[in-house]
Order: structure tokens, then sequence, then C-alpha cells
């Protein structure tokens, strides 16, 4: 059976797209840049909320701007660890 993706708010696959970025990408990122930080889900989803505010449409999102996030996000968390 087909099923239509449906991003909510009338929004569907026949009459929008959507980029999904995922707590999973933030993990990603933690790894690609060896960024010394354990984060929870709920501390991924931090990241990403900020990544929703802040972001600017006319560049759009990507591997940096999640970066970015985790460092301004998590500023205490990382310092502690530099600190060890």
């Amino acid at each position: 059976m087909d099923s239509e993706l449906n991003f909510g708010h009338g929004y569907n696959e026949t009459n929008s797209i959507a980029v999904i970025w995922c707590i999973d990408d933030v993990r990603q990122t933690i790894k690609n840049y060896e960024i010394a930080v354990e984060l929870t889900d709920d501390e991924c989803m931090e990241v990403l909320d900020y990544c929703l505010d802040k972001h600017d449409a006319e560049y759009g999102m990507g591997w940096e701007n999640i970066y970015q996030a985790i460092v301004y996000c998590f500023e205490d968390k990382l310092k502690g660890k530099n600190d060890e």
C-alpha cells in the first residue's frame, strides 16, 4: 500500500519537500569533528532546536551549523572536558 508522506500543517509530498536532521546527525557531527562530549537524546534535540531557530534560509543547513550549535549550546560542558 502506497502512503503519502505528511509533513503536517497541510504540507505533504505533493506540495512540499522536507529535509530532516536527526539526533543521529548530531552524534555523527560529534564524531566527525572529534568533539569530546557525550549528549543525551534531549541534548541532541536542544542542538537541533537551536539550529532550527538560528538557521539562515539563504544558506540552508549543514554539518558546520550543527557543529557550531553544539559548541554554543554546550560551551560549559566542553570547557569542563578541556579542564580535566
